[in-house]
């Protein structure tokens, strides 16, 4: 039986799935988290996701047909574009922003034929070359405004992989959101009086850097490098086991032990005790720690002063989130060549909230898809754009 009052999420990690069922109210009704066995070649994606659906099915006894997916990759293509408009007085503002959202997607469309639109946003706004936080009721005596866009983009080949995933589980995807992006855009309303904060969603195997200048989303790069290179770099240097090395990190998640290049007699606390029976050295051990860390944020960094002006680190608040993250909640880390920030924390994330906000972006998305297809006085006009970008 389908209860087509239902509303699926899923979270897609490297290391995890998790999945939220809500109501026609959007009250969550269950909620589950599935383990991935990513270092077992036994265990493959597909029976992660059977496993959580089916266990999920037997819970709501409904059948799940239909899915919102978050999900995050190293391929994520990020483009920046600006379209500019000539103001028709017989147009409203909103028609005139939907006119830009086609121009861009059929742009994007035409330029990476194999590439689809994930997300897009409008940045930046301005009328007459004054930049304006959104678009008046009345655009009377005004000239050109320019759109200034930032879209995330999917190879279809990536696309069609994953909707396969699903598909052989009888289910479809109806949206597919970028998550680290969607769990920022709601994360960055805590930090509203920062100028400039970043979000670093360090996952298995990729790591995706957001950062928003008063409160606007500037910037985004994707790296293929995650907290795994950790575990295979703790693997080759100690000659243990991955299994053993995921242990040794997971252990480090939990200690409250101070990183540095610097060699200091620090209190070897519990870890000791752990890792002396395998005769590790500790202040090794945190030196090949230290040093994938440092890489991670050396590239995720890499050329953000070429997209963003007068940038100063010690402006920019770190915020870190994802499981990858966990080695910085008890740890501290002192780099040797990485710039100081005002600040780095550790942001501590809900399962059951994560498939939520996915939620409530999908409904914001679809109420401003909504908004600007009204009035539309060109028939057809917002289901082309719509098509365009939209249809999974």
């Amino acid at each position: 039986m389908i209860n087509k009052k239902i509303n699926t999420v899923i979270d897609l990690g490297g290391s995890a799935i998790r999945l939220s069922v809500f109501d026609e109210k959007n009250k969550n009704i269950f909620s589950l988290i599935e383990e991935i066995k990513y270092l077992s070649e036994e265990n493959t994606l597909q029976d992660s996701i059977k496993k959580i659906v089916r266990k999920s099915e037997k819970k709501i006894s409904s059948h799940i047909d239909k899915i919102t997916l978050l999900i995050d990759k190293s391929d994520f293509l990020t483009l920046d574009l600006s379209v500019k408009k000539k103001i028709d007085q017989i147009l409203s503002p909103n028609e005139i922003k939907q006119s830009a959202y086609l121009d861009c997607s059929r742009i994007i469309n035409n330029s990476y034929k194999n590439f689809k639109i994930i997300n897009i946003f409008v940045n930046k706004i301005f009328i007459d070359y004054t930049e304006v936080k959104k678009l008046p009721d009345s655009l009377e005596d005004k000239l050109n405004i320019i759109f200034h866009f930032k879209i995330l983009c999917l190879p279809n080949e990536n696309i069609l992989k994953i909707k396969k995933e699903f598909k052989d589980n009888t289910i479809d995807i109806k949206n597919i959101f970028c998550s680290s992006l969607v769990r920022s855009n709601s994360y960055i309303d805590f930090f509203k009086e920062e100028k400039f904060t970043a979000f670093l969603d360090i996952g298995l195997n990729r790591s995706t850097l957001i950062l928003y200048k008063d409160k606007k989303l500037s910037y985004v790069n994707n790296i293929p490098i995650g907290s795994h290179k950790i575990t295979t770099d703790i693997s080759n240097v100690m000659k243990v086991s991955l299994e053993e090395s995921e242990q040794i990190k997971k252990i480090f998640n939990k200690s409250e032990s101070d990183f540095s290049f610097l060699n200091k007699n620090n209190s070897y606390e519990i870890i000791t005790k752990k890792l002396i029976n395998n005769k590790i050295p500790i202040d090794i051990l945190k030196k090949v720690i230290l040093a994938r860390v440092e890489e991670i944020f050396k590239l995720s960094f890499k050329d953000i002063r070429l997209s963003i002006q007068n940038l100063s680190k010690e402006e920019l608040l770190l915020v870190l989130i994802g499981r990858g993250s966990k080695l910085f909640h008890k740890n501290t880390f002192k780099f040797e060549s990485v710039e100081n920030f005002k600040d780095i924390i550790f942001y501590e994330e809900n399962d059951k909230e994560i498939c939520k906000l996915g939620l409530e972006f999908c409904s914001e998305q679809n109420y401003e898809m909504e908004n600007l297809k009204k009035p539309s006085k060109k028939q057809g006009f917002f289901e082309k754009f719509f098509n365009l970008f939209q249809k999974i």
